[in-house]
């Protein structure tokens, strides 16, 4: 099982295919393996690095706080310590989220961005207060009652009908055993990220959302792409919130693009 020692904790990863390197980000209570349909797209062009968030799955937890701070740290580490030469970031949701800190913090380890509709409630205050109270009312009494897998099971057809129901149990499974992750970042300190920090992020981003996704979060969508100072923003037709699992020829094909443009032949060493 290849892992890597990053700060207080080892991750898991994978890596697969030649050619400029692309770092997935999963998102909430998911994990390397959510990114198969994608590798599979885009490896025949891509060096395609997928790895397990810290707490998840095969990466072990560590003793720090959860925060999107440190897992934009980890990724930066992950980056620096397989040797890649600046990545394009693809990330979805919460591994949107932060690829966003990634790309605002440590700009120099990358040549591009991929944000696939971030929860950044902070661009969008009053929509996501209400976004965070729809999922509260449902997450918090199952989780009282059922404990973290019955929170898992409450959030995601919720917010991800599309992909949770393309799920077997095997799979849901999966995000159940990751339930303990999702509560703790919802207990966490809120991520704060303006229009202003957008404003500073100096590289190449692809913005992406889903027509059919949570009005909440195409809203963010929309207002992240806006602030960005070099953007692209394409809405997948007939996708909900997981775009990358829910419309994957368009999703490896607007990314593929995007990559090609940005890379200009930069490659993975590691």
């Amino acid at each position: 099982m290849p892992t890597i020692a990053v700060r207080d904790t080892t991750i898991y990863y994978e890596q697969a295919g030649s050619g400029p390197a692309l770092l997935f980000i999963h998102g909430m209570c998911g994990d390397a393996d959510v990114w198969a349909s994608q590798v599979e797209r885009l490896s025949t062009r891509y060096t395609c690095i997928t790895y397990d968030r810290r707490g998840h799955t095969r990466s072990g937890r560590g003793s720090e706080p959860e925060s999107v701070p440190a897992h934009a740290t980890d990724a930066a580490v992950l980056i620096e310590t397989l040797g890649l030469r600046r990545p394009v970031v693809v990330g979805s949701s919460g591994g949107a989220r932060i690829a966003v800190e990634l790309a605002r913090t440590r700009p120099g380890l990358l040549t591009g961005a991929v944000f696939s509709e971030p929860p950044i409630l902070s661009l969008e205050p009053e929509a996501g207060q209400a976004f965070m109270a729809e999922i509260a009312a449902a997450v918090r009494p199952a989780a009282d009652a059922g404990g973290p897998a019955a929170a898992v099971d409450a959030f995601f057809p919720l917010v991800c009908p599309g992909l949770w129901s393309q799920l077997d149990e095997t799979a849901k499974d999966r995000y159940r055993t990751n339930g303990p992750m999702m509560l703790a970042e919802f207990a966490g300190q809120p991520y704060q990220f303006g229009r202003d920090d957008a404003a500073t992020i100096p590289l190449p981003c692809l913005v992406l959302a889903g027509t059919d996704s949570h009005p909440a979060l195409r809203a963010i969508a929309g207002t992240l792409a806006r602030a960005l100072p070099d953007t692209r923003f394409v809405e997948l037709d007939g996708s909900g919130h997981v775009t990358y699992a829910e419309r994957p020829d368009e999703f490896a094909g607007v990314v593929a693009a995007f990559a090609a443009e940005v890379t200009t032949g930069t490659i993975a060493t590691a």
